[in-house]
């Protein structure tokens, strides 16, 4: 059985640098920090009191949906994920409606705890001050569920939902193939670009609309990754916090946005004339079977998907030109991901360019896979690596070329990008210069 070869039309982004893919990669370049106070709520008695939101209200992001009445039944990952699709189409031109019913699909990475999403968490704060303000005991639980169905909005179900992101973009855009929403923490988009890599490369699509997105940017986001005790809490530097493979940093930097991307097998971009910007050739999915939230210090499952993602790209850990890194910025991540990238790569590793967009707008957990491929393929494009910023006092056991705080000018045809996430799960994806 003869395999398609995959190759990406189109890509969008809406980024903490804001709407677009021009102003992410400008910034991305620039070594532009998107970290921020935070000025939506009162977090002076927090842990973390910045983050990294997309900066745009809930009513500016209405305004570039295709469809702006949709706005009202979408969190608000949802209306970025939509206007991150919206692009990748425009760019890509392609009409799923055109294609055979089954011959067009969706695989979206989302967060698997849409309750968080801001206007849905609010509701929860909302409640609190009801009964404080009635002074109704917190024991009461008549009185509390009373204000639950007085507070709550009717859509709330349809809107937390994970596969709403989904639904909305098969309605939209007449896509009647499979529709997969794939929640995997910190993986989740990365791997759901991968299931749709499979998905064409093995011809059980002519083209999917894959990516995903999240928004943590709330208070309840903030408050549980603050108790995980995986956040910065350098408040007085804020732009300086996310500082991957520096031996000073103390967690990551809280971001929300989405990616989405066009796949289509070679064939078909061609029957179509259109011009394909990249070739994904490998990908890599695996678990630890460790922990939920810490990697098993020999870095195994790491060190698999990197290794299933060579094998499958047939490439060499010579044929790399720059790792795309999962690069959280917390102790143990950075440390467990360099030796996975020394035992893959062996004395490779010390030659080969890596570095983490997170330390510029931070980790936006089931969409970070999704944006940081974005950010693989613009530098394919533009043939320059993003820096890793705040690399001022590198750690001992992090030792690789981490480009610090300036971009760098490259001859790049294929690169390795890593997702790792909580719960253990590992993806890697490989993508390729056209040649």
């Amino acid at each position: 059985m003869s395999h398609q070869k995959v190759v990406i039309t189109g890509l969008g982004v809406v980024s903490p640098f804001g709407i677009g893919h021009h102003i992410f990669w400008e910034s991305l370049q620039n070594g532009v920090s998107a970290a921020r106070k935070i000025d939506t709520f009162d977090a002076s008695q927090m842990p973390t009191q910045f983050w990294a939101s997309v900066p745009a209200s809930d009513d500016t992001l209405n305004e570039h949906l295709v469809q702006r009445k949709t706005g009202k039944l979408l969190t608000r990952s949802g209306k970025m994920a939509m206007i991150a699709a919206a692009e990748a189409i425009a760019q890509s031109g392609i009409d799923f409606s055109a294609l055979q019913p089954e011959r067009g699909a969706i695989s979206v990475g989302a967060g698997g705890i849409g309750l968080n999403d801001p206007d849905v968490a609010a509701i929860g704060f909302d409640h609190g001050g009801w009964l404080a303000s009635n002074n109704i005991p917190r024991d009461n639980e008549g009185a509390f569920w009373a204000a639950m169905v007085a507070h709550t909005h009717p859509l709330l179900s349809v809107k937390a939902i994970p596969n709403s992101i989904a639904a909305h973009l098969s309605m939209l855009y007449q896509i009647q193939g499979a529709s997969t929403t794939i929640t995997t923490a910190c993986t989740s988009s990365s791997q759901a670009i991968g299931e749709a890599f499979h998905k064409i490369k093995y011809g059980l699509a002519d083209a999917v609309l894959a990516g995903g997105a999240d928004s943590m940017t709330n208070p309840s986001s903030l408050l549980s990754f603050s108790l995980l005790g995986v956040l910065s809490k350098n408040n007085a530097e804020y732009a300086a916090a996310s500082r991957p493979f520096d031996r000073d940093r103390d967690g990551f930097l809280l971001g929300e946005g989405a990616a989405f991307f066009v796949l289509e097998s070679l064939e078909h971009c061609r029957r179509r004339g259109a011009q394909p910007l990249a070739e994904i050739s490998g990908f890599g999915c695996t678990s630890d079977a460790f922990r939920i939230t810490d990697e098993p210090e020999d870095a195994r499952g790491s060190i698999n998907a990197m290794r299933q993602a060579l094998r499958e790209a047939q490439l060499n850990p010579e044929q790399i030109h720059y790792i795309n890194a999962h690069g959280t910025s917390t102790r143990m991540n950075d440390k467990t991901e360099t030796l996975a990238i020394k035992k893959v790569f062996g004395e490779q590793a010390y030659r080969t360019p890596v570095s983490s967009n997170k330390s510029m707008f931070g980790h936006l957990v089931a969409g970070a896979g999704a944006i940081e491929m974005a950010a693989s393929i613009l530098t394919l494009l533009h043939q320059v690596a993003p820096p890793t910023i705040n690399l001022n006092n590198p750690d001992p056991e992090c030792d690789l070329d981490y480009i610090p705080h300036s971009a760098r000018q490259l001859n790049i045809k294929n690169i390795m990008s890593n997702s790792f996430g909580f719960g253990g799960q590992n993806s890697c994806l490989v993508v390729n210069a056209m040649m």
